[in-house]
């Protein structure tokens, strides 16, 4: 049986309550709840609130939603959703060892690996949620699969700061996104400060990654599709931790204002004597055989008489770190990547 079948046949037992809900909606007017979203209420015959849902604005378009909704399945969005504190009941992970697992795990959120594509959705059929909560990222057929089985909503990950503020507005959850931003905020300039006074002021840093194909040189940031200026995933690391990027990658950046990296050439490797070099391998998603074949990879690449050139090395300065969180983005990926600066250092 087909994914689209098997939606089907979850979707008709709610059909009575839908047509129900449609029909009321019919009798009441919207007011307005928050930006982006308005309230609106179906009436039972004695004048009783029966559900109550409000018109989000997102990503993909407006879609009405339960005001209150107490099962939330995320697609890519655990992140965000985690910290506000939401009511999971399913999650999706690009691959395997997801960094994120032993919170799902603890709160009995099953996860579902996506690694091979939307073929199976019947997890979140399974979960039953009343809303899903889904990465932009996405593309329009994904988004027309999941809301088939519930109504969906989209956010921008890559801009979470923005999105975790959205959301808490949409949930009911304000005050909490505002507390995220506010202890990221505080964790930033605590751990700037610590950086700066082991380090000194102004040392240079260069953040790579590398995989078993090819090694490519973060940049401080980069501008998206709609013009929104995005740090991507080593931003932090070069502008808010205390740290300077090299001349030589602010000049790569003015030429590439869209891509968050480039590919660099082993040959071009000795360019970057930043005083500090971070390095990750991989990705966040993958197998565990993929991750064994980018790992072997930059085990022959450390040998090589080039990058043993680099003055970090020389220096002891430059530190292996995880993929798996410092190719993500979100609150807790960011205190996981601040937290590794930290041990690295030595502080």
């Amino acid at each position: 049986m087909n994914v689209t079948n098997r939606i089907r046949q979850s979707a008709y037992l709610k059909g009575m309550t839908l047509v129900m809900l449609a029909f009321g909606l019919l009798l009441v007017g919207c007011s307005t709840q928050s930006e982006g979203s308005t309230s609106s209420s179906a009436q039972s015959n004695n004048g009783g609130t029966t559900a109550e849902t409000i018109q989000v604005q997102h990503a993909f378009g407006t879609t009405a939603i339960p005001a209150h909704p107490e099962r939330i399945a995320s697609y890519n969005l655990e992140d965000m959703l985690l910290s506000l504190h939401a009511p999971l009941v399913a999650a999706v992970s690009a691959g395997e060892d997801y960094y994120l697992a032993d919170q799902l795990d603890q709160l009995h959120v099953p996860i579902l690996n996506m690694n091979g594509g939307t073929s199976n959705l019947e997890a979140f059929i399974n979960a039953t949620p009343d809303l899903i909560v889904a990465s932009a990222a996405i593309d329009q057929t994904t988004y027309e699969q999941l809301s088939q089985i519930a109504p969906t909503i989209v956010y921008d990950r890559e801009n979470w700061k923005q999105s975790i503020v959205e959301l808490g507005n949409v949930l009911g959850l304000e005050q909490q996104a505002q507390t995220v931003l506010k202890q990221h905020d505080e964790q930033v300039a605590a751990t700037k400060k610590a950086v700066t006074k082991a380090t000194g002021k102004g040392k240079t840093v260069a953040f790579l990654r590398t995989t078993a194909k090819e090694i490519r040189l973060y940049l401080p940031g980069y501008t998206d599709s709609q013009g929104t200026e995005l740090p991507g995933y080593g931003g932090m690391l070069y502008n808010d931790l205390g740290f300077t990027p090299l001349d030589t990658i602010l000049q790569l950046q003015k030429q590439n204002p869209t891509k968050q990296n480039v590919t660099v050439s082993l040959e071009t490797l000795p360019d970057l004597n930043a005083d500090y070099v971070f390095v990750t391998t991989g990705s966040a998603g993958g197998t565990a055989a993929d991750r064994q074949q980018d790992q072997q990879q930059f085990k022959e690449l450390s040998a090589s008489p080039l990058w043993q050139s680099l003055p970090a090395i020389k220096q002891n300065h430059l530190f292996t770190v995880d993929a798996r969180h410092w190719i993500s983005t979100g609150p807790i990926a960011d205190e996981m990547k601040m937290d590794d600066v930290t041990k690295t250092l030595g502080m």
